[in-house]
This record gives structure tokens, C-alpha cells and sequence, in this order.
């Protein structure tokens, strides 16, 4: 199944989807951070119809990128079209196995792109403000274009907005993970389950330049995007 097939089947997996689970896809979103991942929406829905016990979350992620590659930067560019060229250079940097270029540039735009929505940093404080600023978009997020006729179905809009409210923002409390901790607390970066973006800006670190962590990294800049753009992701693959 291709992405936007995938996109398109999430509707209706959401509309029969038991609200109860909605505190598991909060706990899922925090698995996949203690393992160096952000997942959206697309993961989840990949994770729930695919996953199967013994699998490992690593190179099950990894396939879900690389599975669509084209289709995950066609989106993001086209929802960022000021930065094609910057996005480009980052596409092509992992695909010629310049990891570390890549890590640098997927954590650029990550930031570049939550900075263009909020005018506020993604990593300033540790994350806490890039909280707080999104929270404040989720009002808003959930009535507006496409999902408005979803969201009649619910007199409550309980699933999206648990969805959107919750399982996003959980991704964004970002204070306490290896992606934005003090470097001067981190012993060996060896230890550290996604690189640390201080650590790999700044130079201080210098033994993250893989393809694991370059996808783990690529996987923060599609949280972003899918998370600030809602159903237009739907419509840009």
C-alpha cells in the first residue's frame, strides 16, 4: 500500500476507532521517543495494521520511510515550497550517505518550518515553548477545512480531538528526551537514542553520522510537518 492510499484509509480507521485507545496512542508516541522516534499519524496507523510481536520497532520504522521515500519529501516540499532547495540538499544528503550532513539539516528544518507556523523556535527551552505554541494552534487545527464535516459525527469530537490534543502534543513535551538535553549531562554520546541537537550543531559531538540516527532525526521533521498541517498532508503525496 503506497502512502497516499495510506493517508486516505486513516479517516476511516479514526472514525471506528474506540476512543479508550486513544490513551494507548499517547503511550505509543512515547515508546517511540524513548526508542529516538516521532510518530505520526501515518506510523501509528502503520504500526497498529502491521506490527507484529518480535518485530523490531528500528527496522520497522526504517521501512515505513524508505518505503515511500519520493512521496514523504514530495509532501514536505510541497507544503514548504520556500525551501525546496534546503529540502532537496537534505533529501539527496541521506541518499548519497552523507548521514551526518542529513542530521544537520533535518534538525534546520524541523526547526525552520515550526518557526515559519509560530515564530517561535522548535528547540528553545528545551521544547517547552514549541509546546505551548502548539497547543495554542490545536483549537483552531481541529475545526477547521476538511475536518469539519469529521468532526460532526462527534458530538463530542472526542476522537480527533484526543487525536490531535494529546497524542501530537505529547510528541512536542520534548524536555526531558536525549534530542534536546543539556549536553553537559550526557556522559557518552554512544548512550544517546537519537542525536543531540545541541551536541551536533554546536560540534561537541562527533559519532552520530549514521543512517539509524539520520532517519530518526528525518522522522522529527515529519512529526512537525504532518502535525502542523493536518489534512493538507493528505493532499500533497
Amino acid at each position: 500500500m503506497n502512502l497516499k492510499d495510506t493517508l486516505g484509509k486513516i479517516v476511516g480507521w479514526a472514525k471506528t476507532f474506540p476512543e479508550t485507545r486513544t490513551d494507548e496512542m499517547v503511550q505509543l508516541v512515547q515508546i517511540g521517543i524513548d526508542r529516538g522516534w516521532y510518530l505520526n499519524e501515518v506510523f501509528i496507523f502503520a504500526i497498529y495494521r502491521d506490527f507484529q510481536e518480535g518485530d523490531d520497532l528500528d527496522c520497522f520504522l526504517q521501512e515505513q520511510i524508505l518505503s515511500e521515500w519520493d512521496a514523504y519529501w514530495t509532501m514536505i516540499t510541497s507544503l514548504s515550497p520556500d525551501r525546496e532547495n534546503l529540502l532537496t540538499e537534505a533529501k539527496m544528503a541521506f541518499e548519497n550517505k552523507l548521514y551526518g550532513a542529513a542530521i544537520h539539516m533535518y534538525f534546520s528544518q524541523a526547526d525552520g518550518i515550526f518557526y515559519d507556523k509560530f515564530g517561535k523556535n522548535l528547540f528553545t527551552y528545551r521544547g517547552k515553548r514549541a509546546k505551548d505554541a502548539f497547543g495554542g494552534h490545536l483549537t483552531d487545527f481541529i475545526v477547521r477545512d476538511s475536518w469539519d464535516s469529521l468532526i460532526d459525527q462527534f458530538k463530542d469530537t472526542s476522537i480527533f480531538r484526543r487525536m490531535y490534543n494529546e497524542v501530537y502534543k505529547e510528541g512536542f513535551s520534548v524536555t526531558n528526551t536525549d534530542l534536546v538535553k543539556e549536553t553537559d549531562s550526557i556522559p557518552n554520546e554512544q548512550g544517546l537514542v537519537i542525536p543531540n541537537r545541541h551536541g551536533v550543531l554546536h560540534g561537541i559531538h562527533k559519532n552520530y553520522g549514521n543512517k539509524l540516527n539520520s532517519l530518526k532525526c528525518l522522522s522529527l521533521l515529519l512529526f512537525v510537518v504532518y502535525a502542523i498541517n493536518g489534512g493538507k498532508t493528505h493532499d500533497s503525496t
